[in-house]
């Protein structure tokens, strides 16, 4: 049966990926967000609604015909200095806007059944090994904004909405998000790793991304968290060395800490300088595969 699914984030990497899957497969798209000069990245037959998530009754009232809500808002974690006015734009474009939307599902007269939210695996602090979704979340700020997002979307019991929690790591794909920014030096011949080097970088290439989340939405068994990451992550300087091999570039010229330091700050040793090794134990047990499991293999299927 053809479902009805609201999207918040709609315009993002994830968020228009899966409306365009959602879209082709049959469903209706009631795609949410705040910047109306990015909803050229929508299907054409998507309903969009410039989105003002303290107007609690303009949300319920868009909600209403929806049976599934795919939350996936947040300001972006990566490209900018984390300075403290910033930090603040990245809890409150999570945390308060989770809490404004379900505030609204809560005066929805007929309620979803079904409430995805994206976290990060960042939940698990820097440099964390996290081989299941058992292992606590870490103490630094990412870890302790995940926590915050995720206590966000837990509806009210009394609600009864199945609800889905995907701790996403660094999604690949060609054209946006961090693969572009991280392969462009190599296009000029001066790319290399971030020392040291060593730290791991936990990825998920777009189209599992998205076939995780359809799978998520038509499963009624799920629920809960689940780490979604690939299940082979991999160091700094082998994602380097994959990407410099996938475009024929060298990979000799590293990038020191104390550059990316001055550039980047806070950012710098949470997103760039650390790292987590995550993966899923519940994906597998029940039932989730991933097409693109390696790194080799997810990069020769994005450029």
């Amino acid at each position: 049966m053809p479902r009805q699914i609201a999207i918040t984030g709609a315009t993002g990497l994830i968020g228009s990926a899966l409306s365009h899957a959602l879209i082709n497969r049959g469903d209706s798209v009631i795609a949410f967000t705040r910047n109306p000069h990015h909803q050229g990245k929508l299907p054409a037959n998507a309903r969009r609604v410039l989105w003002h998530p303290r107007d609690i009754h303009a949300t319920a009232a868009a909600l209403t015909p929806c049976d599934t809500i795919v939350n996936l808002v947040g300001a972006s974690i990566a490209g900018t200095r984390w300075t403290p006015a910033y930090k603040q734009l990245l809890a409150s474009s999570r945390v308060d806007t989770t809490q404004q939307l379900l505030a609204a599902v809560a005066q929805m007269p007929q309620k979803p059944t079904t409430f995805i939210s994206s976290s990060g695996a960042g939940y698990y602090g820097i440099n964390a090994v996290a081989n299941d979704e058992a292992t606590p979340p870490g103490a630094d700020f990412l870890a302790n904004l995940c926590v915050a997002w995720e206590s966000a979307a837990a509806p009210d019991p009394a609600l009864a909405i199945r609800t889905v929690i995907l701790r996403t790591g660094v999604v690949l794909d060609g054209t946006s998000g961090a693969l572009p920014l991280m392969s462009l030096p190599f296009q000029f011949f001066v790319g290399g790793p971030v020392l040291p080097g060593t730290q791991i970088i936990s990825w998920i290439h777009i189209a599992d991304m998205v076939q995780l989340l359809l799978w998520a939405i038509d499963n009624d068994h799920v629920t809960g968290p689940y780490n979604a990451c690939a299940p082979y992550p991999v160091t700094n300087r082998t994602l380097s060395n994959a990407i410099a091999k996938r475009l024929n570039r060298p990979s000799r010229i590293p990038v020191p800490q104390f550059a990316l330091r001055f550039l980047f700050g806070e950012m710098a040793d949470s997103l760039l300088i650390g790292g987590q090794s995550v993966t899923s134990a519940r994906l597998p047990e029940a039932g989730f595969t991933f097409r693109y499991p390696t790194i080799d293999v997810a990069l020769a299927n994005t450029w």
